[in-house]
């Protein structure tokens, strides 16, 4: 990518400060001043930016991350909308297809952010690892050359930011790793040995692969870390909350948190429609989670028991 040398990111603003806009903002800190801006105000005690007010943390701002689960994203461009500026980068970390259009975080921002330069952060990226100062890999999404600019955030930090313009493929390949993965904490809760939790994400990923391609995502991108990675990460980590809420499910627990996977799963087979037959592993996770069937009887007939 283009370096582009006339313009450095001093100020950010992190949008949500939730535990990945946190660990995000720990790292950028090291090379910029970061301000969050969370509507609970309470997550903001004892942060930069806690005194001030939304306009005057968007007034110095050059890149905005928005650290927001997908279903938070309508509400939030609402309240930053009237402060955005065309010289403003926006970034997304939003890995999930919004209930009201079924598109990606990604496609949704576009569509109705019509100043600066939108783009995304896909990628391995699990919170308490960045916050614990562990390796992560970041890739940035976009067409713009500032997008060079956002990447000097993470210099020297151990994130390892790399590029794409695969819009559709990073974009997507976020909304499924997080569906799938909810498949792995049901095998979780279930004892699978290493054999059937190798064979899942095997079938799995070639699942993701085949829709990703589907919808126009390139190959490389969905094998490469925005895609493969991320689902490894998602799917093996006890602390993804796809990834619990699986195990919550296949144990017929009350589930206590929202996850991406578990919004964008009917959002996904609308989109699929009669497609959606074609994947077999899918249509296991639409039995189990929206026909409210056992994961151990499902899997059991899906040869994974």
């Amino acid at each position: 990518m283009l370096k582009y040398p006339d313009m450095k990111i001093e100020r950010v603003a992190i949008i949500g400060a939730g535990e990945i806009g946190l660990a995000l903002g720990g790292v950028i800190a090291q090379k910029a001043e970061v301000f969050y801006w969370d509507k609970n105000e309470k997550k903001l005690l004892g942060l930069s930016g806690e005194d001030l007010s939304l306009p005057e943390i968007m007034t110095g701002a050059q890149a905005i991350f928005l650290c927001l689960p997908t279903a938070g994203l309508k509400e939030a461009i609402f309240c930053l909308s009237p402060y955005l500026r065309a010289d403003h980068i926006l970034i997304t970390l939003a890995k999930g297809l919004e209930e009201g259009t079924g598109r990606t975080a990604l496609e949704f921002v576009s569509k109705i952010i019509h100043k600066g330069l939108v783009g995304a952060l896909a990628g391995p990226l699990v919170a308490e690892e960045i916050a614990g100062g562990r390796p992560g890999a970041g890739v940035l999404v976009g067409k713009g050359r500032k997008m060079s600019a956002v990447a000097e955030l993470f210099a020297g930090s151990k994130i390892k930011i790399s590029f794409s313009t695969d819009l559709i493929g990073a974009s997507l390949a976020g909304v499924l790793k997080n569906i799938y993965a909810l498949g792995a904490g049901m095998g979780e809760a279930l004892g699978w040995g290493s054999n059937a939790r190798a064979l899942y994400l095997t079938e799995a990923q070639g699942e993701i692969l085949a829709i990703g391609k589907m919808f126009g995502g390139k190959t490389i991108t969905l094998l490469g870390p925005a895609g493969l990675g991320d689902f490894l990460a998602t799917a093996l980590s006890k602390n993804s909350a796809n990834f619990y809420v699986g195990w919550q499910l296949a144990r017929q627990e009350k589930i206590d948190r929202s996850s991406e996977g578990l919004v964008s799963l009917p959002l996904l087979l609308g989109r699929l429609g009669n497609r959606a037959k074609n994947f077999p592993v899918l249509m296991m996770l639409k039995k189990i989670i929206l026909d409210d069937q056992s994961a151990e009887e499902i899997f059991r007939q899906g040869g994974l028991i």
